[in-house]
């Protein structure tokens, strides 16, 4: 049988922004798979297929858009994305900001656990994420 999650969903306030982003992003962490669904708004929506999952993106409803993200709400805090080594955090890490995200603290290890190793950073929206790795 198998176990974890099959699929996220996020809504985004920026779709253009987000897709940019995100379609740099997720095939380097083994989403490589790219497939839109171009409905009328709302429901415009990408999503990127790995091995174990997909990881979509949907254009958030208009009365929401004034609403931004905030780790401290109920709800969502972050998503860790796990990496293949310390280098392909190190190498991603250089390249967020030119593709529309920011690096809030550089990678570097964390005292969570043995060989903790990670970048965090925040997508066009403001939404928290990290990229991880953590020896097995």
């Amino acid at each position: 049988m198998p176990h974890g999650i099959d699929h996220i969903i996020i809504n985004v306030n920026d779709y253009a922004a987000a897709k940019y982003f995100y379609s740099w992003l997720m095939p380097q962490i083994g989403y490589p798979t790219v497939t839109t669904i171009e409905d009328p708004p709302p429901e415009s929506s990408a999503g990127f297929i790995g091995a174990r999952g997909s990881f979509w993106i949907r254009r958030s409803d208009p009365q929401f858009r004034a609403d931004n993200f905030h780790r401290h709400r109920v709800g969502l805090c972050e998503i860790a994305f796990a990496a293949d080594s310390r280098h392909h955090i190190d190498e991603l890490a250089k390249q967020i900001s030119a593709h529309g995200g920011h690096v809030t603290d550089l990678p570097r290890e964390y005292a969570y656990v043995a060989g903790y190793y990670a970048v965090f950073f925040t997508d066009p929206d403001g939404m928290k994420l990290e990229l991880v790795h953590i020896p097995r």
